[in-house]
């Protein structure tokens, strides 16, 4: 029971810095769809979604960051890792964004087939890029800095990112 509880622990640790990171960027990315629709506010509903659209991008940053290919480029430079896991992240996104727009015209056509067809004529395109645009970026910065902290250290990281000015030249 012991080793199950660490298990959790352990995972629950590690989901909740993408997990809180990704609830405020699916809070801007609601905000930025209602925007669109020019349907001005944002509802708890949305809220409900953002979270828990954080909770699932939070445990599959956990699920691909298990997978081998993700490493691939682990033994070069920084900037390497960085636009090998932004490819990998982005065709995940875009496969979780796909089949968000396709379950719900499975419903509607009763065929994956059928609504996989009529995605084309009844999706958004503007909010889907949109969206897909602003998850890019947000991810890109997230990526960034994950690898970043992993070569200097989280110790060292928040040294730079919360010392003062002054004792910060002095080293």
């Amino acid at each position: 029971m012991k080793k199950i509880l660490l298990f959790l622990k352990k995972e629950f640790i590690e989901m909740l810095p993408p997990t809180i990171f990704f609830f405020v960027v699916f809070h801007i990315l609601y905000f930025i769809k209602s925007l669109v629709a020019n349907e001005y506010g944002v509802s708890i509903s949305s809220s409900i979604a953002a979270a828990i659209g954080s909770l699932i991008v939070g445990k599959a940053i956990l699920i691909v960051d298990s997978l081998k290919a993700l490493n691939l480029f682990q033994e070069h430079n920084l900037i390497h890792r960085i636009l090998w896991k932004i490819f990998i992240y982005s065709v995940f996104v875009f496969l979780f964004r796909y089949l968000e727009e396709v379950i719900p015209l499975m419903s509607k056509y009763d065929s994956f087939n059928v609504a996989n067809r009529n995605l084309i004529n009844e999706i958004k395109w503007s909010q889907f890029w949109t969206i897909q645009i602003v998850l890019f970026i947000f991810l890109t910065i997230y990526i960034s800095f994950v690898e970043l902290i992993k070569v200097i250290g989280k110790e060292r990281f928040l040294e730079i990112v919360f010392k003062k000015k002054k004792d910060y030249k002095n080293q």
